[in-house]
Parts: C-alpha cells; sequence; structure tokens
C-alpha cells in the first residue's frame, strides 16, 4: 500500500512538473507600448502601428521577417534573432527578453556591441528595449 500510495505521489509531481512550460510562450500578436534607443525615448508611434506576431521560432513586424532562437531561460532570457527579409535580412541581433502572460519585454543590440546584460538603454549604445502588449 506503502509503495502505491508513493508511485501515485510521484507520478502526479512527474506529470504537474511536465504539464508546465516554466515561462509563458511567447507566441502570439504583440503591440509595443513603450520604447527606448540609445537612453532616449523612442515613440511608439515610430512604427507605424505595427505589430510584433511570433510564432514557435519565426517573426514578422513591419515587413521585416525571420526566425529566432530562445538560447537560454536563465534570466534574463537569451534569444539570437535572424533576419530574412526585410530591413535585417542577413543580420543576427542577439537579444534579452522577459515574458508574461500579457507583457513581453526585448533588449535588442542594434549595433556591433555585445547582447544587453539587462534592460537598460544607456546613451551611446544601440539598445533598444520594447515593451509589448500582448494582443492575441
Amino acid at each position: 500500500m506503502k509503495r502505491r500510495v508513493v508511485c501515485w505521489w510521484l507520478c502526479f509531481v512527474v506529470t504537474a512538473c511536465l504539464g508546465r512550460s516554466g515561462a509563458p510562450a511567447l507566441a502570439g500578436t504583440w503591440t509595443p507600448v513603450s520604447a527606448e534607443l540609445a537612453g532616449q525615448d523612442f515613440p511608439v508611434a515610430n512604427f507605424r502601428g505595427a505589430t510584433l506576431q511570433l510564432t514557435d521560432s519565426t517573426y514578422e513586424f513591419a515587413g521585416d521577417t525571420g526566425t529566432y532562437a530562445v538560447l537560454s531561460a536563465k534570466e534574463p532570457a537569451k534569444m539570437d534573432i535572424h533576419g530574412q527579409t526585410g530591413p535585417n535580412a542577413g543580420r543576427t541581433i542577439p537579444a534579452i527578453f522577459e515574458v508574461s502572460d500579457e507583457q513581453l519585454t526585448i533588449g535588442y543590440q542594434l549595433g556591433a556591441g555585445e547582447r544587453p546584460i539587462e534592460f537598460t538603454s544607456t546613451p551611446g549604445e544601440q539598445i533598444l528595449i520594447v515593451q509589448y502588449r500582448r494582443t492575441r
């Protein structure tokens, strides 16, 4: 009897852990709500109403399309963005991100520097920090 209870409990714990992905999914439609570039406010009006469309491995934003790969979920989570068509075709953009059910923050290294290590952008850096809200 004791062995059955332990076995049942172990199955329950393993099933519960496998059922959790650890973080909300990136896939969905995201609308920019604020942005900062090189330590300055970057008005979201500059995005001309564009939304970020993510699948489990591809992105589309205002005619810029490509793939992305999550490299690490450890905070801050890391991803590489690989442009295929549009203004970032042929580029790899190192980035960090943080996601919840309704909010996504991405820190993009747009220059030749290293991947951002935190969600800050200071003058002289080409780091773009964008906060998105999930719309679908």
